[in-house]
């Protein structure tokens, strides 16, 4: 089998930052490797979150992209310098927030990648305010964040992000590490959360091929949302029953599957 070169670049959500990510980006790699496909798999954060932190996050997805995209040129450049060349076929893996970010990269640079993936997104102009953020996670959201205990912030988190019962205090734990290590300000999320608010996308589609995988029992964000975008855009879709809307937290095996068999369709595809 001919080994293929791929570079998969991974946005998180709302005041998340890589490590949110645990080891789906090692599951994804060891998927790919399997189906004969060699992968480097960067996560990039958002301004405001993980590795920038203590920047102020901007209140547009536009300047979020800009940003997400830099990080990109230098890894790509790093690539180059070291001596190898960069995988031609690049693919995006986002949920939530990072949607918005891949969606308006896509549309802004439409040739810098042949393929995305979406989890559990949502757009102004596509989805009512109410589906986007359901109104009792908006109410916990807002209790959440003035919580002062890490702990007690990420465990309340993760009860509406994730329907994995099982997960919750032994992810709470890391979480809250992460939170003490690299704190998202009050602020910050409010900025975040302000920008994906006031998303609004072209509604034409963007060119590169896109799958949209939602989780029919997300807690947080209407799966409508994500039906949606699939609708509108005619792309690939697929929906997990029972995960919540950190869907690579709950289903990372499914989500891996369904990303690889998606990719494997897209290498099958006749260049144009």
């Amino acid at each position: 089998m001919t080994k293929k070169n791929e570079h998969w670049i991974l946005i998180r959500g709302l005041a998340r930052e890589a490590r949110h990510w645990s080891d789906f980006p090692e599951q994804l790699e060891r998927g790919l490797k399997s189906a004969g496909i060699e992968a480097r798999i960067d996560c990039i954060d958002l301004p405001g979150a993980g590795r920038f932190s203590e920047m102020k996050a901007p209140l547009t997805i536009a300047e979020m992209t800009e940003f997400v995209r830099g990080k990109y040129l230098e890894i790509r450049r790093q690539i180059r310098e070291s001596g190898q060349t960069p995988p031609q076929m690049t693919r995006l893996v986002s949920i939530s927030l990072g949607g918005m970010v891949a969606s308006d990269w896509l549309q802004r640079w439409p040739t810098e990648f042949s393929g995305a993936v979406l989890m559990n997104t949502s757009f102004k102009g596509f989805s009512p305010a109410y589906r986007r953020l359901k109104p009792l996670a908006m109410k916990k959201l807002i209790k959440v964040i003035a919580m002062p205990d890490p702990l007690q912030r990420e465990t309340e988190v993760l009860r509406l992000i994730s329907n994995r019962e099982d997960l919750v205090s032994k992810t709470a734990k890391e979480w809250a590490r992460f939170a003490d290590e690299r704190p998202v300000t009050r602020e910050n999320f409010a900025r975040q959360l302000l920008a994906a608010t006031l998303f609004k996308p072209a509604q034409t589609p963007p060119a590169a091929p896109i799958l949209v995988l939602g989780s029919e029992k997300d807690r947080m964000v209407d799966q409508a949302c994500s039906k949606t975008i699939a609708r509108k855009w005619a792309t690939d879709y697929e929906t997990h029953e029972t995960a919540g809307h950190d869907l690579t937290l709950d289903a990372p095996e499914w989500t891996v599957e369904k990303i690889v068999a998606w990719d494997l369709g897209l290498n099958e595809m006749p260049a144009v």
